[in-house]
């Protein structure tokens, strides 16, 4: 990662295990994302462990371009070592509500505001996307250059983040699931990357599209998540950790946490009733 003299703006938060870097006058923020991340490495150790811990940086807009990989602002992502974050919500999460708000009914207008505000204000949930990214140190570089390693990393990430939602920050799980479900419940919208094998094409842009993708594989992981819990984490991240398999193979490993969510993958993007939670539950409870 290209360093552009940055760092030497940023205050440094000290009673952490990894390193903290953030914003001046951001350390409020910085100290409760720090928390939450120290939680989840602890439950993490314990499911998949973790190699390493990155460092962390929760910046503003002025140090974002000297410290992140040359994504849009506030989007997380992990590399080279440190995990970085917005220090206030970017503004590609507006421009996803704005594209999908023509396709909302009144009743997902009310979901949204009921859980993040009127108007919605994301911050909560982007909050939460720290987990995914340290997610995704669970499982290495998993399959770098393979389209299918690039989604099943993300589905291995949004595993891990509701799996630590569910277990250790179950009150946070209704900002967790509820733009997820009401974005995917309006269809695929103005995207115009909707192959999964795709998946790294929708980076390109404002960002929204690549979202689109992840609020798509959170579902997913919720399934698998709520059909076989941490043997599919454990599963997911032992795929990946081993060498690059072939698309069927993939499905075929997917389907013995869960027919339908693999079912899901293969007609994606439309998941239709195959991930529907009630279904799980029935399943469960038979």
């Amino acid at each position: 990662m290209s360093q552009r003299g940055e760092e030497h703006r940023l205050s440094g938060l000290d009673g952490f295990a990894f390193p903290v870097s953030c914003t001046a006058g951001g350390e409020t923020r910085a100290r409760a994302v720090a928390q939450r991340m120290e939680r989840a490495v602890a439950w993490l150790d314990g499911q998949v462990g973790t190699p390493s811990v990155p460092a962390l940086f929760v910046v503003g807009p002025e140090e974002w371009d000297g410290i992140a990989l040359g994504l849009p602002y506030g989007m997380p992502h992990v590399e080279d070592g440190r995990i970085v974050v917005g220090q206030r919500p970017g503004p590609f999460w507006q421009t996803l509500l704005d594209a999908a708000a023509p396709g909302l009914p009144a009743e997902s207008r009310q979901r949204l505001a009921a859980v993040y505000g009127e108007p919605p204000d994301l911050g909560t949930f982007a909050d939460l996307l720290v987990v995914h990214e340290l997610g995704h140190v669970t499982h290495g570089e998993g399959w770098p250059g393979h389209s299918v390693g690039f989604w099943l990393r993300e589905l291995a990430a949004n595993l891990c983040l509701h799996g630590y939602v569910a277990e250790i920050e179950p009150e946070s799980m209704p900002v967790l699931e509820t733009v997820y479900d009401v974005i995917w419940e309006t269809g695929p919208g103005p995207w115009p990357v909707r192959d999964l094998h795709c998946m790294a094409d929708s980076l390109a842009g404002d960002g929204t599209n690549y979202v689109w993708f992840q609020f798509g594989l959170q579902i997913l992981a919720r399934r698998l998540w709520e059909s076989a819990d941490t043997t599919a984490l454990r599963g997911v991240v032992a795929l990946l950790r081993g060498p690059a398999q072939p698309f069927g193979n993939v499905i075929d490993v997917l389907a013995t946490f869960d027919r339908h969510a693999a079912r899901a993958v293969l007609d994606w993007p439309h998941l239709g009733n195959a991930v529907t939670r009630d279904e799980v539950r029935n399943a469960s409870s038979a």
